[in-house]
């Protein structure tokens, strides 16, 4: 255990080091909130996997180089943070804030243009929630003492805009015929790498292909 900042006592989530006072139940939830970019992680890899598309291969992509940049301005600028036991490296910007930010304003803006859905009340919903998760985040590094307020408003502000920039560029890359051309790489064709962006509400039309399918087999299976 060691000695926080406020002279009690910190202990430590096993695995990621995350520091918390344990007499503190807010502290204690915020140990875990901004664990959020490691489950996010693993929310892309799951994704990636699973569907095989390239809206979840572009978001990874921009979330890579967003890491880079935060690296970047870290090493520049060589801001530390408020209590030195807390964390490696410099502080300014949050990484943490920088991460979950770009995710928020990327994902909400790619869900608002090429997800169909059929009740827009989810769409509202899932804005809602990523908006919420960043904030409850960005505060977690405040709370418990990884960032100054500053370092964490910058990292969310960089974050942010880097999630409009990168939304931008993939936009472009769709209409300059770049993403085409790489999904018409054989590497990609071997690896059922595919861009749903264009389908309406895709849910209905996977839905839709699974039905005839099984209609199809019931059908055999009569004959």
């Amino acid at each position: 255990m060691t000695a926080g900042h406020e002279g009690h006592g910190l202990a430590s989530i096993s695995l990621t080091h995350v520091y918390f006072n344990p007499l503190d139940k807010i502290s204690y939830a915020f140990a875990y909130i901004t664990l959020a970019p490691i489950a996010i992680m693993v929310f892309y890899a799951s994704v990636i996997v699973s569907r095989r598309e390239m809206a979840g291969i572009l978001m990874l992509a921009g979330q890579f180089l967003n890491e880079a940049l935060n690296y970047v301005l870290k090493e520049n600028i060589e801001q530390d943070r408020p209590y030195g036991h807390l964390g490696d490296g410099y502080g300014m910007p949050s990484s943490h804030s920088q991460f979950i930010w770009y995710f928020a304003v990327y994902g909400s803006l790619y869900l608002y243009k090429y997800i169909q859905l059929d009740h827009a009340i989810w769409k509202i919903l899932t804005c809602f929630a990523m908006f919420s998760l960043a904030i409850l985040v960005s505060v977690s590094r405040i709370y418990l003492g990884y960032h100054t307020l500053n370092q964490v408003l910058i990292g969310s502000l960089v974050g942010a805009l880097f999630g409009l920039i990168w939304y931008n560029a993939t936009n472009l890359m769709h209409s300059y015929g770049i993403i085409d051309y790489i999904l018409d790489m054989t590497v990609c064709q071997k690896l059922y790498i595919r861009d749903m962006g264009m389908v309406n509400n895709v849910a209905r039309f996977e839905y839709q292909q699974w039905s005839q399918l099984r209609q199809n087999q019931l059908n055999n299976k009569i004959k």
